[in-house]
């Protein structure tokens, strides 16, 4: 007679459980970038995560371009991004980490600005999270 296990029980429950509960956190992320440069310069963005590539960019002033992702499903997603400015400096940021944006953030819009990157905030409907260029 086979003898009951309940400790792979209890091993499988969890498993199910947690593969469950992270699955639920992959809904879509929306990701939309605009150029909100002064003086109607023209922005050269570049984004990519650790697995794709999303190309290279180019946004007249007030111009946007989106992008749509799942995360992975451990919860490590990136999506940073090189802005080249008119000065043909070049900033890096992410527009999506997962640890920062994850709980919060399933439709990240940004302007980039020349001081630097600032997102929409839902609470108040303002472009105020900013962030400066490092």
């Amino acid at each position: 007679m086979a003898r009951f296990n309940y400790g792979s029980v209890a091993l499988l429950t969890m498993f199910i459980f947690f593969f469950t509960w992270a699955g639920l956190g992959r809904k879509t992320r929306h990701v939309r970038v605009t150029n909100a440069l002064e003086g109607g310069s023209t922005l050269t963005v570049n984004c990519r995560s650790e697995d794709d590539d999303i190309g290279i960019q180019v946004l007249q002033p007030q111009d946007s371009f989106e992008f749509h992702f799942k995360p992975t499903f451990i919860g490590i997603t990136r999506f940073y991004c090189g802005f080249q400015l008119p000065d043909a400096s070049i900033h890096w940021f992410d527009v999506y980490n997962h640890w920062r944006d994850g709980r919060d953030c399933s439709e990240c819009y940004w302007v980039i600005r020349d001081g630097g990157p600032c997102m929409f905030n839902w609470d108040n409907q303002q472009y105020d999270i900013c962030y400066k260029w490092s």
